[in-house]
Parts: structure tokens; C-alpha cells; sequence
């Protein structure tokens, strides 16, 4: 802020410029090749200028740099000139080592209690690295204002993968590197709250566990884990699907864990009730669908991905009718869970590929989240194509067989983070 005193300039009379800054600051003026020089002193220093014209003005104090003001002196003026500091707050574990750094000059390095918090002096983009037994994890903050401040929260990976946040393992998967960290298999507890279709589940705890990374990623999406619900425990446990109130009985109406309401496969996947009314297709609109149960926290970071599948159904058989959805929640096909077709359209083969978690060799066979010693037939993706009315699923000793659309069976839903 500059402001005119009431002063006048007389012929040869120095002119003043009263400059308001903090006491012990170094101010300095410069116009051209003449510089002249003054220390604060109760919060101002007055400097007698040799001449009028446009001056420079600014202050240095325990290395930082004020703003800098231009100042056409015709006479005698002040001006006040400000410090730049901003704080910059990291959240991290204790222990950790937090460097600052700016275009790539460390500014500072501290050692985390809980928090590192960093003054800075000037605006721009800052990064931010810490490291603990070997892991490290950055980020970056923009500074652009010394009244905000601003904080950073950084994870650490840990090789337990539920011992990760959502956010961790998104920020894995984004950058292609959950194979590195983690295995198929490895699980993740999930705690579903609401009702999907007509199941109402009351902190009901799940654990996802992972079948792929990158999964068929040239065609699906990269950067991508793909989980599968679920299992019972941490470790052991029992590998279970969903099964509502009408499990193994036909239904007429929608919502219950059939492919459709009626005896028919007609439009394929796309076009399943299972999949608009209970994996849902939208994350802005999702109520009754397996997205509204799920955690807010892992909601956030579900990523699309794109399935093929036959959606034509009525006894296709044609490569035409193997078409994309995007997903968030989804049926596997026959393929993806035994690596050949015995039933469904063969073209699907050509867009899918067996998930590594059952090309490994592991079972099959699933059992119902409500009754864990019974076996469960649970749904596959795709339209049976000898015939216009069924799906295809996976029976009770880990075989495909195919049943009429409007059966109610076990709802074991895939998902990408």
C-alpha cells in the first residue's frame, strides 16, 4: 500500500520516502544506478532520496525478501512494504523424514511427530517428500496466498494390504504399481451398511480380495486392480456371494438377485436388471445398487471399466453382438473365471481374458454369505447362447451350468480401484 504525505518538496530539499516495515529490516531504493540504503526502526525507516523519478523500493530481514514497490516520488511520500509466509503443514507418520523442496532447492528438512509444518516465503509450487524404513511418499502443494494455510497428508504403503487406506491403494493403483506392493488373494475388509435390491445388510464386514492388476488392461482400462466380494476373513475364512430371500426360486418382479424378471436374456448384460438395478451404473445415482452399501471411502475411489459381453442375447452367436459397458460393479463372464467357453457366445473370448486369481487354480466354489456351510450357484455375466431365456452361472461344485434368467442365485460382484 502506498500513501502521499502531506509533505512538499522544496528546491534543495532532500525528499523523504517513509517506508513502514518491520524493525531490523534492511530497506533499500534504488532508481537506476543511484541505491540508497536504510535500517527499520520502530516499524518504519525514513530514506532522503537525492532526487525525484520512479523508485524502487524493498527490504531484506533473516533472508527473506519483501514485496517490492514502485514509487513516483515528486515529492516526499510513504509507502509500507510486507513479508511473504505462508505455512505449509504435513501430516505424516512420526518419524518420518520431510524434505521441502522448491524447483528442486531443498528449503528445509524435518523430522515428523505427527506433523511437519514448514514456513515458506514466497508463492509457487512446492514438493514434498518423506521417508521411513525404506518407504517413501510425496506430494505436492501450490502456494499463492500468505493468509491460507495450507496442509498436505502423506501414507506410507504398507505390503499389508489392508492395513492400506482406499486412498493408498488409488494412489497405487494410479500409478500402475499394485503388483509391486501386493498379491492376488490379498484382501481387504469392506463394511456394507443399507440394502441392496432386497438384502439389508447391517455392518456387515466382507473382505475383497484381489483377482487381478491391470487386467486385460489394453481393452478394460489401465491402472487398475480388480477386487472380487468376498470372503468371510483376513486370512481363511470362506469365499461367499450374496444371496437374498429368494435364492434358487424365480422371481416376477425386479430387485432380487436374478438377471432378470422374467425368462429372458435378451439385450445381454447391458440390459440385465442384475446389472442396472443391483451393481448400479452411476455414481451420482446409486440408491438399492451395491454402490450405495459400499463405504463412503471406497466409493470415491471405484474406477470404471469397460466389459465385454454379449449384449444381444436370443441365441446370439455372432462377434457383432460382443459389445462394451462401463462398469463400476459387474458380473464375471465365463471366461474370465474358466479360461474357456462351454456355453456363452465364443466371441467373448476374443474381449476377455481368464483373472488371474482363478488361473491359479483357486476354487470356485462359493457359499452363501448367510448360511457359509451351503454351497451357492452364483451368476456369471454372460447370456447362455444356445438359448433366448438364460445365463450363465457357476454351480455348486465349481462348474459352469446356465439357468433360467429369472432364477434368484448368489451375487458375488467384481469392482476397480
Amino acid at each position: 500500500m502506498i500513501g502521499r504525505t502531506n509533505a512538499v518538496s522544496k528546491p534543495g530539499v532532500e525528499l523523504s520516502l517513509v517506508v513502514s516495515v518491520t524493525s531490523g529490516a534492511a530497506v533499500t531504493a534504488t532508481k537506476g544506478s543511484k541505491t540508497v540504503n536504510g535500517t527499520a526502526a520502530g516499524g518504519s525507516c525514513v530514506l532522503s532520496l537525492p532526487e525525484a523519478g520512479t523508485w524502487s523500493v524493498k527490504a531484506t530481514l533473516n533472508g527473506q525478501t519483501s514485496d517490492t514497490k514502485s514509487v513516483s516520488v515528486v515529492d516526499s511520500y510513504a509507502v509500507a512494504l510486507t513479508f511473504f509466509s505462508a505455512t505449509i503443514t504435513v501430516n505424516v507418520d512420526s518419524g518420518a523424514s520431510v524434505t521441502l523442496k522448491k524447483g528442486g532447492t531443498t528449503i528445509a528438512t524435518k523430522t515428523s511427530n505427527g506433523t511437519a509444518v514448514f514456513t515458506v516465503t514466497e508463492t509457487g509450487a512446492y514438493t514434498v517428500t518423506a521417508t521411513k524404513n525404506g518407504q517413501t511418499t510425496s506430494g505436492s502443494v501450490n502456494v499463492v496466498s500468505s493468509t491460507t494455510s495450507y496442509a498436505l497428508t502423506l501414507s506410507f504403503v504398507s505390503s499389508t494390504l489392508n492395513n492400506n487406506e482406499w486412498s493408498v491403494i488409488k494412489s497405487v493403483s494410479d500409478a500402475g504399481q499394485g503388483a509391486n506392493y501386493w498379491s492376488i488373494g490379498d484382501r481387504k475388509a469392506v463394511t456394507l451398511n443399507g440394502t441392496v435390491g432386497h438384502l439389508t445388510l447391517s455392518n456387515y464386514t466382507i473382505y475383497a480380495f484381489v483377482i487381478g492388476f491391470n487386467h486385460n488392461a489394453s481393452l478394460e482400462g489401465e491402472n487398475r486392480i480388480h477386487f472380487q466380494l468376498g470372503k468371510t476373513a483376513l486370512s481363511g475364512g470362506t469365499d461367499v456371494c450374496f444371496c437374498d430371500s429368494y435364492y434358487t426360486s424365480p422371481v416376477s418382479t425386479t430387485g432380487y438377485f436374478s438377471m432378470n424378471s422374467s425368462a429372458t436374456n435378451s439385450g445381454g448384460w447391458a440390459s440385465s436388471q442384475m446389472r442396472t438395478n443391483i451393481c448400479g451404473t452411476s455414481l451420482s445415482s446409486y440408491s438399492g445398487t451395491i454402490i450405495a452399501v459400499i463405504p463412503a471411502a471406497l466409493r470415491a475411489v471405484l474406477k470404471s471399466v469397460t466389459k465385454y459381453t454379449d449384449n444381444t442375447g436370443n441365441n446370439s452367436t455372432s462377434a457383432s453382438a460382443v459389445t462394451a459397458t462401463k462398469d463400476y460393479f459387474f458380473l464375471l463372464s465365463e471366461f474370465e473365471v474358466f479360461g474357456s467357453i462351454s456355453r456363452a457366445n465364443s466371441n467373448e473370448a476374443s474381449k476377455q481374458a481368464q483373472y488371474a486369481y482363478y488361473s491359479a487354480g483357486n476354487s470356485k466354489v462359493k457359499y452363501k454369505h448367510n448360511g457359509t456351510s451351503t454351497a451357492a450357484r452364483w451368476w456369471l455375466r454372460s447370456p447362455l447362447a444356445s438359448s433366448s431365456d438364460g445365463f450363465e452361472n457357476v454351480n455348486t461344485n465349481g462348474t459352469v451350468e446356465d439357468r433360467t434368467a429369472r432364477a434368484s442365485f448368489g451375487f458375488p460382484p467384481g469392482f476397480c480401484v
